[in-house]
């Protein structure tokens, strides 16, 4: 392993950081607008604007910041060391490979991003005081189990995606400037933008379902499994109800995907430089 091997893990911090600041109004509006039934984006902006002011698109900012600073940590540190040790010294690794190192990137992140979203998330819809008051009633009332709610179409969603997340990052970054390496911060930003959309988009009916499990009752819960919110939700609002959030999802994903490239390959650069320094 490389000397600087934990480069990738302080930069991804810093990264998800950075995204989360810039795309956690757009993500809050978008996990209402998908939990809710026939809930538009105007009407949850509108909505809580009225009865939360600001604070309400930043409701329980602390624990998405250490969250998404962790998993986007652990998804970047693993992705990093993996592409080096599967491409060896490669300037330009392979397709597959480095689809196989964003795959494990999403494993990595998996348990700490179902546990955070699904904690935030009933934060967000209830009247808890706050995450950790959120996360104490979840484990009285189902045990750690019920923080993972949604895990199974977590992994169906993540685990893919970010292999493709990655494979678009580096396809349009060699088609733009050869490599991030090489890139100004105008290009790290086009296409860390375009990447973050279009894996999005790819999964948004998945995304929409975990949503609408992670946001359900756990005491009585309206969802036996993925595939019976799959079934009721397409009976009571069709096809379009998979779809729901899109224009949301991709406001979101352009900028905060953008913040998360320029902070992680930015910060990255500076601590590999540190690193070799000392």
């Amino acid at each position: 392993m490389d000397e600087d091997y934990w480069c990738d893990f302080v930069a991804g911090w810093i990264g998800g950081c950075a995204g989360l600041l810039v795309g956690q109004p757009m993500d809050t509006i978008k996990v209402r607008q998908q939990a809710l039934t026939k809930v538009s984006s105007k009407t949850s902006i509108i909505n809580i604007f009225k009865y939360e002011g600001i604070r309400g698109y930043y409701k329980g900012l602390s624990f998405p910041l250490l969250a998404a600073g962790t998993l986007n940590s652990l998804f970047f540190g693993v992705y990093g060391n993996s592409i080096r040790w599967l491409s060896g010294d490669k300037d330009k690794p392979s397709t597959s490979n480095v689809y196989i190192a964003g795959c494990a990137g999403g494993v990595a992140q998996l348990i700490v991003a179902c546990a955070s979203k699904e904690v935030w998330g009933k934060f967000m819809e209830t009247n808890y005081k706050g995450p950790i008051s959120c996360f104490r009633k979840l484990y009285k009332n189902g045990g750690i189990s019920s923080c993972y709610t949604g895990i199974t179409t977590m992994f169906l969603r993540d685990v893919p995606s970010f292999g493709i997340y990655m494979m678009l990052y580096e396809t349009f970054m060699r088609n733009t400037c050869g490599s991030d390496r090489n890139a100004s911060p105008g290009a790290v930003i086009l296409c860390g933008g375009m990447a973050g959309v279009i894996s999005w988009a790819s999964i948004l009916p998945l995304d929409v379902v975990k949503s609408r499990i992670q946001a359900d009752c756990p005491i009585n819960p309206q969802y036996k499994n993925l595939w019976d919110c799959l079934v009721k939700s397409y009976k009571a609002e069709g096809l379009q109800v998979f779809t729901r959030g899109f224009w949301m999802m991709s406001l979101r994903a352009f900028p905060t995907n953008s913040a998360i490239f320029f902070g992680y390959v930015t910060s990255l650069d500076l601590l590999r430089s540190i690193s070799s320094q000392g």
